[in-house]
């Protein structure tokens, strides 16, 4: 086992963050040594790649969590769910609380004519509403 010593490990994330042209390996982001974290197994320790810091948490979050579910192996985990992602499920209904694009942006309208202050702010506000209206009935 060739292990590394504490002192060693920001040259080494350094080195291989640079062999990774500096590109986080499961965003494709750009890192900076700031957010560059050495990822490694914590069932053998070995070292994997350099990952973000919020690609690393999140790895990290997700195979803690298939291990407390006890439901299988992690990896059968994410098969299985990429397989459920990429089925096609838009022949089934659209969920209630799922807001279209022109929902959220009336959504944000009439909170924004609830904060403003200026009656002319206001006036555009209940325009805009008003013409969003209008376009959606058109499109129903």
């Amino acid at each position: 086992m060739n292990k590394i010593t504490r002192k060693e490990v920001k040259e080494y994330r350094e080195r291989l963050a640079k062999d990774q042209n500096w590109i986080c390996p499961l965003c494709r982001e750009k890192m900076t040594p700031g957010t560059a974290t050495l990822d490694h197994c914590h069932t053998h320790g070995n070292i994997r790649h350099v990952l973000c810091r919020a690609c690393n948490s999140a790895e990290g979050k997700v195979l803690s969590w298939a291990k407390r579910s006890g439901a299988m192996d992690p990896v059968v985990f994410i098969e299985n769910l990429i397989q459920y992602w990429d089925t096609d499920y838009s022949y089934n209904p659209v969920h209630p609380s799922h807001l279209t694009p022109e929902e959220r942006l009336l959504k944000f309208y009439r909170r924004r004519l609830r904060q403003v202050k200026r009656s002319r702010t206001k006036q555009r506000y209940r325009d805009k509403i008003t013409e969003l209206q209008r376009m959606m009935q058109e499109k129903a």
